[in-house]
Formats: structure tokens, sequence, C-alpha cells
């Protein structure tokens, strides 16, 4: 699942999590983003990362991304 195949999945994450989570979109081909996009070690596109509140890494896909495990973060978050 390709960058624009995935988009209506992010979209969706976007709205249902508006205000618990945040999602931030980085085109790693842009070369004011590679640097960052290095630092945090992608490698391939599409590469979702979640990071908790203290900036500490808890997911990685590279690919395809897993709704479910976005929903059960949030539900974990939640309780």
């Amino acid at each position: 699942m390709g960058c624009v195949a995935s988009k209506p999945i992010v979209d969706g994450i976007e709205k249902d999590y508006q205000g618990i989570l945040r999602v931030v979109r980085l085109d790693a081909r842009n070369s004011e983003n590679r640097e960052l996009a290095q630092s945090i070690g992608v490698q391939m596109t599409p590469t979702y990362v979640l990071f908790d509140a203290k900036a500490n890494e808890i997911y990685r896909s590279s690919g395809t991304l897993n709704r479910s495990i976005i929903d059960e973060f949030v539900k974990s978050i939640k309780q």
C-alpha cells in the first residue's frame, strides 16, 4: 500500500482522534524534510511512526498501516 492508497486511513485517524493524537505528514523526498526523516530512521515510504507524549517511539510500520494498532493505542491511553 503506497502513500496515496493509505491516505484515507491516515485521514480517518486524524479525524477520529482529533485532540487525542496529532498527525504529522512528512514528505521525506522533499530536501527540506530529508534530514528529519533520516533522524527518525525513515528508510522507505510510506513509514508511519507513533510517538508517545515524551517522544518515545512506540510503533513503526513501513509500507502498510494497521489501523487497529492505532485504535488499540488510543484505547489504552484513554483508560
